[in-house]
């Protein structure tokens, strides 16, 4: 039997997707379409957008995009592959990477959206991906060290305030009362936030002057003391992790209320939490994949289809496009 474009493009978009594996993709097939194909018609399928998204040079178009954008997000997650696949050579600590713009909290455009993974979670993989060196744009992220060494070139870093709040949960967790620091700085960022959202809403450029000093007093008055409270507090593994929060948030203080003065970078990694989200959910439903080049050839494939959506463009029309040889392409900057 010969299966046209449309069938080869609907089996490559259910494949594709983070929660169905090739299996599962060919009975879907035959049960919702009435199309009945083999789970290798469905692997050909993945091979051939992928072979054209590469020929067409789709990948690095993303790249560019994304590196002369203004404000990035980054997020990483660990990648499920074989115990075969991990055994290999610079693959035993597989992760799933994003890197995104962040025009949708500007509401300057639709968002471009890459995924990559790497054998593992070092600053050789991140530089290996080509878009974060020579970089000079804002980029919001947790604090994972493999990023650090970009921070001298950047414009800026925003530390994702969604995170802090857990971390400052957790502080708080091991005893609210010598703890109650976390609290009041907690409450600072979150009062901040508050009026950042207000102020762009109201059309307006900046917070006011005496409103910012004073929220920021209250965080540098928090982290003091949390700093002075946890100083002799004994713990079983070296320093108290409230002392090593409040040191940690005192170092980073301009990372973490960049926010606040500038007003097209979000206080928090959302957007690149819930891109790569998909990662942790195939790991759990569909299992793992069985190399590390599979796994980056759905990353590829994940960034185009994510984008193009963003973009408007249909994703069944996206994936029949780049399989007759006419790939969508990211725009680039003017």
């Amino acid at each position: 039997m010969c299966y046209g474009p449309n069938v080869a493009a609907a089996a490559t978009l259910l494949a594709s997707t983070d929660v169905i594996g090739v299996e599962r993709a060919a009975d879907l097939m035959g049960a919702l379409l009435k199309a009945p194909v083999s789970t290798g018609f469905v692997s050909r399928c993945l091979v051939r957008l992928d072979a054209a998204l590469t020929a067409a040079g789709f990948e690095d178009a993303l790249k560019g995009a994304l590196r002369a954008a203004e404000v990035l997000g980054t997020d990483e997650t660990p990648g499920a592959l074989t115990t075969a696949a991990t055994g290999a050579d610079d693959c035993g600590n597989p992760h799933v990477y994003t890197v995104r713009t962040m025009s949708a909290y500007t509401g300057g455009g639709p968002d471009l959206i890459w995924f990559g993974a790497a054998g593992n979670r070092t600053k050789l993989a991140i530089t290996g991906f080509g878009i974060l060196d020579g970089y000079r744009g804002v980029l919001v992220r947790d604090d994972y060290g493999g990023y650090l060494s970009y921070d001298a070139g950047l414009a800026g870093v925003q530390q994702c305030l969604a995170r802090l709040y857990r971390y400052l949960d957790d502080a708080y967790a091991t005893g609210p009362v010598s703890q109650v620091w976390t609290r009041q700085a907690g409450d600072a960022l979150r009062e901040t936030a508050a009026a950042v959202r207000a102020a762009r809403g109201a059309g307006q450029a900046s917070l006011d002057p005496v409103l910012l000093a004073r929220l920021r007093h209250s965080y540098d008055q928090a982290v003091a003391y949390g700093i002075s409270v946890n100083m002799s507090r004994p713990w079983h593994k070296g320093n108290h992790p409230g002392l090593i929060l409040a040191r940690r948030l005192k170092r980073k203080a301009a990372q973490v209320w960049l926010f606040a003065t500038r007003f097209d970078v979000p206080p928090a990694n959302n957007g690149s939490e819930n891109a790569i989200r998909g990662y942790k959910l195939a790991a759990k439903i569909s299992g793992c994949w069985r190399t590390l080049a599979t796994l980056q050839r759905h990353c590829r494939i994940r960034s185009y289809v994510t984008t193009a959506r963003n973009h408007d463009h249909h994703p069944l029309a996206a994936i029949r496009d780049a399989l007759n040889g006419n790939t969508w392409m990211p725009p680039q900057p003017a």
